[in-house]
């Protein structure tokens, strides 16, 4: 099956940590992941990210990361094992 996925947002990576970068035409995509934290803080929150896998041309991978702070559209999370590129989704991960 062939999918055509676009992406909304891009990944760059520094030495210990990984910055998420939703494009503006996706905010409200941040907005929906804030309002599923409530009253609890923003950092600290275990996020689930899928993005394009290094390991192959036209593969997605799906990783966890914990946010380490949001400023905007700018989400710096923890250092995530991706290589720069695009974001297809994000969204907060469900607490067992």
């Amino acid at each position: 099956m062939l999918m055509t996925v676009e992406p909304i947002g891009s990944i760059r990576k520094s030495a210990n940590k990984t910055e998420i970068l939703i494009y503006s035409e996706f905010e409200q995509v941040v907005t929906n992941m804030v309002q599923k934290f409530g009253n609890s803080p923003e950092r600290g929150q275990k996020l689930l990210v899928v993005h394009k896998s290094k390991d192959g041309v036209n593969q997605l991978k799906v990783t966890e990361a914990t946010l380490i702070e949001r400023n905007g559209n700018l989400l710096t999370v923890s250092k995530m094992d991706a290589s720069e590129g695009p974001v297809v989704d994000i969204s907060t991960q469900p607490s067992s």
